[in-house]
């Protein structure tokens, strides 16, 4: 296939995300050493002049909240929606005070819980868990310990000989992140967990750390002046360049897609893979005499950041020039006004200008709509008729949201909408016409206001999230009742992203999933006994061994070192960044149809090739139809194009018009769109369509097996040569036992040398015991063999074999298959 490349050079505003800082006040007369946001959007700071003042969302100041009694060292709000005791939800935030002691404070003010003496020296940092259910203190002692929502000690996890400057918990809230000098530490929660991990992290003492929400990924910032990106194994995945001054400061937004690092009068704003979002474009200078920035914050919506200084000062930025692409279209928030969203149609070169009552916190572009979110609604528009490439100004629906929308998915017929507030949060599938569909049901494996784009993937029919509990369990969720659907997948190692593919009916359904060694899968949704097993309420579930084999042995996998997947917008084409270079699978299906042939449905595009360079980590951010955009670290966007004949392959397939599909193989002449064909063929059972393409690609011996198949006289019996041609020997024998083709079944076992199942079967049925015998039998003498299995043994000395009587009822049972011929079908 031939590959056509070009870079797409854009203006910085709409490339990559940048941080536009829009309000620096002081309030406090002394240093300001934290601030937080809480779920009702206001920004809370504590400073060193024993004063607790509140923000609004724009950064201005809305008043004293009270006086403390002591220099506030950090301060971290109650996780949203875990409310207990007299207050609920984020009502209430925890503050470390110098003298060593901690309190938690509510919205107002009032004191609820005083702990003195939490630790000898000052308490230095604190954090609650993400489940609310403890609260983890560390101080200049070099004790670590976690603490009850009453106050209360639990226990002491690490006591260190020099103080631990900071601290974050996992997003399981199974361990615990901290820095104690040029180390970092990673503690399990649980006194009985695993091993404590220790590595040198900084050739400076660790002055800042966080543990992304979205996985199992670290960040650090030092006193050398640089920050680090590590894994939850002490492995490095990134290290900055040295900054002018130390990193005194670094947060995760709550999707885990981005990363803020304060340092002296400087932010900067990182993906997650570590590079800074729009090279220099991504950091951002304070106004002289900010001083260092001791504490950073995202609002919920991920949208605004905020931080705190050395001279008292506060600053707020927001989130500008993340655009949003599908297809021709792309829509970004306007810099000049954060209520208008302009979208670009680049085809027609038109935009239009979308007017908001409130500012957009986000975005979402795909499918011909456009979902807005601000403060308490969703708007949700959709492209004009007529091809014209402009927007109407009219939303198609609105919809009113009390809590804050942490994350947006998209599909073809409907959008997920995440929330997360004092209520616990919700996710809820809605379509485009404003109607709620459902409400998923995710308690006990996933928190909504938790889940984020590669977590959590949305299709027409399907939902898939990875266990929050643990992580190399994914989970379907059917989107039309909100209730499991097919059969989860559990694997070996943790699932960091899931994909779903976008086009056909939900047996056709598949999943991709990358794991923790980088190695991408991928699986089918509905698997064979996945119906029974939740009939019978999740009885064959993860303690069945049996039940999880033939679950697993489902799952295949399709390439190494994959940075992103995605599936086509379109089609079922499914493409990967693989050690910096494109892989593209026309018809990943083929690895089930025909594996022997799947390696021939795939593009690859090398980095290098035609002068194109993907660089390290690159986003896959769109795919539509025969056009793959590659977003690199930098931001620079790299369009690629894939064969545009394999969407209309695709296409033809799909409406069953297999002479079309002929055709268009003929005249394209190219191998790849051949071996799909004939992939496509044994999956949708048409046979002359499968021997045409066999035959197209040189594979003889499959085209001799179809003429072969061909030849059976029964439909059941072509259908389950062509599942045992699939390697499904068990669907094979299914469809033959339903049929009533009990003889046949037999003999597959016999032909696959299952002769324990083909004994079983022959008894069950009280028929062909003596032909099973009879050619066991023939089988040991020409292997010069002598019989060892025990049952066939017990079966000979009470069964009379008589040659002659097999062969007749071998005959006879052709006979009766005659006599039900039906023609082959096809073409």
């Amino acid at each position: 296939s031939k590959v056509n490349i070009r870079s797409e050079a854009r203006p910085e505003p709409h490339g990559a995300m940048r941080l536009n800082v829009t309000s620096t006040s002081n309030v406090h007369k002394e240093l300001v050493a934290c601030v937080g946001w809480n779920a009702f959007n206001e920004l809370y700071s504590c400073g060193d002049d024993k004063t607790v003042s509140r923000w609004d969302i724009n950064g201005d100041a809305g008043g004293k909240v009270c006086d403390l009694e002591g220099y506030v060292t950090d301060m971290h709000w109650f996780p949203a929606g875990k409310g207990g005791g007299s207050t609920v939800g984020n009502d209430v935030f925890a503050c470390s005070f110098s003298d060593g002691s901690f309190r938690i404070l509510t919205r107002g003010g009032r004191v609820e819980r005083h702990v003195p003496d939490a630790h000898r020296g000052a308490c230095v940092s604190l954090r609650w868990n993400p489940d609310g259910t403890a609260l983890a203190t560390c101080g200049e002692d070099g004790a670590l310990k976690t603490w009850g929502r009453n106050g209360m000690l639990r226990a002491v996890l690490e006591q260190l000989q020099h103080a631990i400057h900071a601290l974050s918990w996992s997003p399981s809230s199974d361990a615990v992140a901290a820095g104690c000098g040029k180390d970092l530490y990673v503690k399990s929660a649980d006194p009985g967990g695993r091993k404590t991990i220790r590595w040198k992290a900084h050739d400076g003492a660790v002055l800042a750390v966080d543990w992304s929400p979205r996985g199992d990924v670290i960040v650090s910032g030092g006193e050398d002046c640089r920050y680090r990106v590590w894994d939850g194994f002490g492995r490095a995945l990134f290290a900055s360049s040295a900054m002018d001054h130390p990193a005194t400061a670094c947060a995760w937004a709550p999707g885990g897609d981005v990363f803020a690092v304060g340092s002296f009068e400087r932010v900067c704003l990182c993906d997650r893979t570590g590079w800074s979002e729009a090279g220099d474009g991504g950091k951002r200078s304070l106004k002289d005499g900010f001083g260092s920035v001791f504490g950073l914050a995202w609002s919920p919506d991920g949208t605004t950041l905020a931080g705190g200084g050395g001279s008292g000062a506060v600053f707020v930025a927001v989130t500008v020039g993340d655009a949003k692409e599908w297809g021709d279209a792309e829509a970004s928030v306007s810099e000049a006004d954060p209520r208008a969203v302009i979208v670009r149609c680049v085809s027609r070169e038109t935009s239009s200008t979308i007017e908001l009552r409130d500012r957009a916190s986000r975005l979402s572009l795909a499918h011909g709509y456009l979902v807005c979110v601000t403060t308490n609604q969703v708007c949700v528009y959709r492209a004009d008729g007529g091809g014209t490439g402009r927007w109407s100004n009219q939303p198609a629906c609105v919809l009113d949201v009390r809590d804050v929308v942490t994350l947006v998915l998209q599909c073809r017929a409907c959008f997920l909408l995440c929330t997360g507030g004092a209520d616990g949060g919700a996710a809820r599938v809605y379509g485009y016409e404003g109607r709620m569909i459902c409400e998923l049901k995710t308690q006990g494996f996933a928190r909504p206001e938790s889940l984020s784009e590669g977590v959590a993937a949305l299709a027409p029919d399907t939902c898939a999230v990875v266990d929050r509990n643990d992580a190399r369990s994914v989970r379907f969720l059917d989107t039309n009742a909100g209730r499991p659907v097919g059969e989860d997948v559990t694997h070996n190692l943790d699932v960091v992203h899931v994909a779903l593919s976008q086009t056909g009916a939900p047996p056709d359904r598949r999943c991709a999933f990358v794991d923790a060694n980088r190695d991408v899968f991928v699986v089918p949704v509905l698997r064979r006994g996945s119906d029974e097993n939740h009939a019978l309420g999740g009885r064959l579930g993860p303690g069945n061994n049996a039940g999880n084999a033939r679950a697993n042995a489902s799952i295949v996998k399709l390439a190494t070192m994959v940075d992103d997947v995605r599936w086509s917008d379109t089609t079922d084409m499914l493409a990967a960044m693989c050690d910096g270079s494109l892989h593209a699978w026309y018809y990943p299906d083929a690895f089930y149809a025909d594996p022997d042939l799947a390696p021939r449905t795939k593009l690859v595009k090398r980095a290098g090739q035609a002068g194109v360079d993907f660089g390290k980590s690159p986003r896959i951010v769109a795919f539509d139809g025969a056009r793959c955009v590659v977003r690199r670290v930098d931001g620079a966007r790299i369009a690629c194009s894939v064969s545009a004949h394999a969407p209309v392959l695709h296409e033809h397939v799909l409406a069953n018009q297999w002479d079309r599909a002929i055709r268009l193989c003929r005249f394209v002449k190219d191998d790849s769109m051949w071996a799909c064909l004939a992939a496509m063929a044994v999956a949708n059972k048409d046979l002359n369509t499968a021997e045409i393409a066999y035959a197209a690609v040189e594979e003889v011996e499959k085209v001799q097996f179809v003429q072969a198949i061909k030849k059976i006289p029964t439909e059941e019996g072509r259908m389950a040569e062509l599942a045992l041609f699939r390697r499904e020997p068990d669907e094979a024998e299914s469809i033959l036992l339903q049929a009533g083709a009990v003889y046949r079944a037999i003999d597959m076992r016999v032909r696959l040398f299952n002769w324990r199942r083909a004994l079983d079967l022959a008894v069950q049925h009280r028929t062909h015991v003596d032909t099973v015998l009879y050619r066991r039998a023939r089988y040991l003498e020409e292997a010069q063999r002598r019989e060892t299995d025990e049952s066939f043994k017990e079966y000979s000395r009470s069964v009379q074999v008589d040659e002659e009587a097999v062969l007749a009822k071998i005959a006879q049972e052709g006979e009766k298959e005659k006599e039900r011929a039906r023609p082959v079908g096809g073409g």
